[in-house]
């Protein structure tokens, strides 16, 4: 169960690789965790960790290879969190029964996503990433306080409009 931690863009974004098993989606959430304490963001991060959390047993789920990637971004309206498998399928919400053990995970994600979420096309895969909106005085306020400060807008993301779809 190796991890490899990334500290990219000024500490804008943190990523880590891990072997893509159930037993790894904790070092993800330890990515989110470790990250937005950093940022001065821990409020955030029991949303955060449940994002994560689903998506990264997703990939961990359908990766055809033993590798995953999940990273998080501090934007300058919020945080966003990503996981990139190499399975060409796209994420689709599932409608699950009442009994059902599987099929809430991007359920979950779609109700903690308060800055959206979808999917798109990356390398040989996919990236999956929900968004947090923060509001902009708490993020500056934030990034005082941990000695980060923001000095301009931090770099956005724009994402291809795929959205994830229900499953017919």
């Amino acid at each position: 169960m190796d991890a490899v931690t990334h500290k990219m863009d000024h500490t804008h974004q943190f990523a880590v690789r891990v072997t893509a098993c159930r037993e790894t989606v904790y070092l993800t959430r330890d990515l989110v965790r470790s990250s937005l304490d950093a940022w001065g963001l821990d409020a955030y991060s029991s949303d955060a960790c449940q994002i994560m959390s689903e998506l990264a047993a997703n990939a961990a789920r359908y990766c055809l290879s033993e590798q995953m990637r999940a990273w998080i971004s501090r934007l300058d309206v919020g945080i966003e969190l990503c996981v990139w498998d190499d399975h060409p399928g796209r994420p689709v919400l599932q409608t699950p029964g009442q009994f059902s053990k599987h099929g809430r995970g991007l359920i979950l994600v779609q109700a903690f996503a308060t800055g959206g979420c979808g999917w798109a096309e990356l390398g040989a895969g996919k990236t999956v990433w929900a968004r947090i909106a923060i509001d902009e005085r708490f993020m500056r306020a934030a990034a005082l306080s941990v000695g980060r400060p923001i000095a301009g807008a931090l770099p956005h993301v724009d994402r291809a409009p795929q959205r994830i779809t229900m499953s017919s």
